[in-house]
């Protein structure tokens, strides 16, 4: 059996963030790659696939609001958790509101690393089981499954 079933791109400026992030993720079964800003993370996006992408909103070079409109721009199929530091939360909202790869945001720094994995997970496994039952629902009779 993979015990990385999941793949998790962080998106970081900062080493011990990328790196505590990278380590937290790997114990719960992720293969994680890194990027230390949002030029690096986006050129990682549009060469290799990846479940799920954390990305810090404020990072010099291009910071992760325009990384992540520019993979919506080139249809890249990754959903996106946000890490805000102190003051983005206004952002981390546009975010949510504007793109839809974009599932949930956090604060920095993480406080609860078993719930921020479990999020992550649950963001990587992607559309929940609600939403799928939802469509299935719509889907004529001899179609359904």
């Amino acid at each position: 059996m993979n015990d990385y079933p999941f793949r998790a791109l962080i998106v970081d400026d900062e080493v011990p963030v990328r790196d505590e992030l990278a380590l937290l993720l790997q114990e719960h079964h992720f293969m994680v790659e890194t990027a230390a800003d949002g030029e690096e993370g986006l050129q990682k996006l549009l060469t290799d696939e990846f479940d799920v992408a954390v990305v810090d909103l404020k990072m010099p070079k291009m910071g992760g609001l325009e990384m992540i409109r520019k993979a919506d721009a080139k249809e890249i199929d990754t959903y996106v958790v946000i890490l805000t530091g102190h003051g983005d939360r206004e952002d981390a909202i546009t975010a949510l509101r504007l793109q839809n790869t974009v599932k949930e945001w956090f604060d920095k720094p993480i406080l609860d690393d078993d719930a921020f994995a479990q999020r992550v997970k649950e963001v990587a496994e992607g559309v929940p089981l609600d939403e799928v039952s939802k469509i299935l629902s719509k889907l004529p009779p001899t179609i359904q499954v």
